[in-house]
């Protein structure tokens, strides 16, 4: 797809979280959630290009409040149709013959978004492309990108992967495996790696099933510097966030968890 000049200064540019946040956390937004696909697009579970099913949300961030619509109670140029970004988001879907990277069905599913308002209308929008077959022990995968006029902000992410380990510092605990649940999101993640969540996984798996640590806080620690070492050691830009879960510990909660954050090339 030809992008216009502003899409290219969109998606040549990394912005941070905070940028990005700060551009349109007040701003009225439209969203859509969960809008089912069948996309030719990423790596299915065995790591093959597929097609496979995905679900698309979106959020559109909007130059000012819709309150010239609410007061005439109609869709006007101040606002999104949703139905209409919907169908625009299927019609991409529909019209991509060749497979393509999550990365390059984010960017043509963006540009969609933004053609169908009128000029002005957008000062941001979020997209999130969710695989709920590419991972083989979590609820799923997916790549989220944040964009404004200024850049993107991207992310690539794991959900709650189940993983069997001995962790614990009681001694029943060192007696059998029990479930640990793994959140994993890579952050400001170069377009090159929109589609490493299958490699990502295994790691994570990996270290997490050989690991006999006492400690959530230890076990979070070498994971990140399994991830590190195997994909993420020389992509600068990155952060690696990851919270772990013990759903068994703690017979009346539903579970203790920590969280850590860490930048993807090293150092604490």
């Amino acid at each position: 797809m030809a992008l216009d000049p502003v899409s290219l200064r969109r998606f040549s540019h990394h912005i941070s979280h905070k940028e990005w946040k700060s551009a349109v956390e007040n701003a009225d937004k439209i969203s859509v959630r969960n809008l089912s696909v069948t996309s030719n697009s990423g790596l299915d579970v065995w790591g093959r290009q597929k097609r496979q099913p995905a679900l698309l949300s979106i959020t559109a961030f909007l130059a000012h409040t819709f309150d010239q619509a609410a007061q005439s109670d109609a869709v006007d140029s101040s606002t999104v149709h949703y139905g209409i970004l919907s169908k625009s988001l299927q019609g991409v879907i529909e019209n991509s013959k060749e497979w393509q990277s999550t990365f390059t069905l984010a960017r043509d599913l963006n540009v969609a978004a933004y053609s169908i308002a009128a000029p002005g209308t957008l000062i941001g929008c979020e997209l999130d492309i969710f695989y709920p077959k590419a991972c083989m022990q979590g609820d799923g995968a997916g790549y989220i990108i944040s964009t404004t006029d200024e850049g993107i902000f991207a992310t690539l992410y794991l959900k709650s992967v189940r993983i069997p380990c001995l962790i614990g510092v009681n001694s029943n605990e060192r007696q059998a495996k029990q479930p640990v649940i793994a959140n994993l999101w890579i952050e400001n993640v170069h377009e090159a790696y929109s589609d490493a969540y299958n490699e990502a996984e295994k790691i994570l798996i990996q270290t997490v099933e050989s690991s006999s640590f006492e400690t959530l806080e230890s076990l979070a620690t070498q994971v990140v510097a399994d991830l590190r070492k195997q994909i993420f050691l020389s992509h600068g830009t990155a952060a690696i966030r990851l919270r772990l879960e013990k759903p068994m510990a703690v017979p009346f909660a539903d579970a203790p968890s920590i969280e850590i954050y860490r930048a993807a090339s090293g150092g604490s």
